[in-house]
């Protein structure tokens, strides 16, 4: 038999357990579900983990596939030197393409097909550009007269002195066409070599040291190469027009008009080259050109 004061206890627990029960029906909630184990805590927002962002997977590079289109974008220009053109050209199709150049030029095609063969063999000789040595020859004798003599004396295409004759290695004859031409690009290679530079190589070809006896020469240099530019151009067509027949083509050059007699001994306007038509004659002999040179008034 229980005391008095457990009986109460007792009692004062079942009656809280009736009021609970009562209160629970009354609200209509559902009793509370038995509390689980507890799970792993999630980062909170303000955590540095949970501010870091995800690396995002990186694209795998693919091959470009054969069939993709190509960009439409324009390519970059592509720089050719012509310098190596023109060796191609010379290669492959020989002195022709020069040939017909300097026949158009100077209404001679008979003698530009020599000078042509001339040139082409000592340019490769002597590793020059042929149209920097047919340069020459076209502005120290436009009319490629092989016989022209000038006021200074200078003999011949590319108007070689005296003094050079024999030298260098070449013929002594300064009136044949190769020889002359063998005289001229072996002077003006030895020039470029003394003075590593083309235009001034070019200065001391046309003799312009001081510019007291040629007049205006400063202008020579740019002549030239000016006539280099045009005349490798003028290959390059050539040779690139495969309708050409290059012996036909040379035949078809309309021819000047010459007169006949004495090539005449002139003074050219910058340069010791000759033109055997439309200008007095200066002096008549070697010695009359020397005494010439130094008395004429410019």
């Amino acid at each position: 038999m229980l005391s008095p004061t457990r009986r109460g206890r007792a009692l004062g627990h079942c009656l809280g357990v009736v009021a609970l029960l009562i209160g629970t029906a009354c609200s209509g909630v559902a009793p509370a579900a038995p509390m689980a184990a507890p799970g792993p805590l999630l980062a909170d927002a303000d955590s540095p983990t949970a501010r870091k962002p995800k690396p995002k997977p990186r694209p795998r590079a693919t091959a470009p596939s054969a069939a993709a289109p190509k960009s439409s974008r324009a390519s970059a220009p592509v720089t050719v030197d012509s310098s190596a053109l023109e060796r191609a050209v010379t290669e492959e199709h020989a002195y022709w393409p020069l040939a017909i150049a300097l026949a158009r030029r100077s209404g001679n095609p008979d003698v530009a097909e020599l000078a042509a063969a001339a040139l082409v063999t000592e340019a490769e000789r002597l590793r020059l550009s042929p149209s920097l040595l047919g340069a020459v020859l076209l502005i120290e004798n436009t009319p490629m007269d092989p016989a022209a003599v000038s006021s200074q004396g200078a003999l011949g295409l590319m108007q070689v002195m005296p003094v050079h004759r024999g030298n260098y290695g070449c013929s002594a004859d300064l009136l044949d066409v190769a020889s002359n031409i063998c005289h001229g690009a072996r002077i003006l290679k030895h020039m470029v070599r003394r003075t590593k530079s083309v235009p001034l190589a070019l200065k001391r070809y046309n003799g312009c040291v001081r510019g007291r006896n040629t007049p205006r020469c400063y202008r020579y240099p740019m002549r030239v190469l000016r006539t280099a530019s045009r005349l490798r151009r003028e290959m390059l067509l050539i040779a690139a027009d495969s309708s050409l027949g290059y012996e036909e083509t040379l035949a078809s050059v309309p021819r000047a008009k010459r007169s006949g007699g004495r090539p005449q001994l002139v003074m050219a306007e910058d340069s010791v080259g000759t033109e055997t038509s439309g200008a007095p004659i200066a002096c008549a002999s070697f010695i009359g050109c020397l005494r010439h040179r130094w008395t004429v008034r410019y």
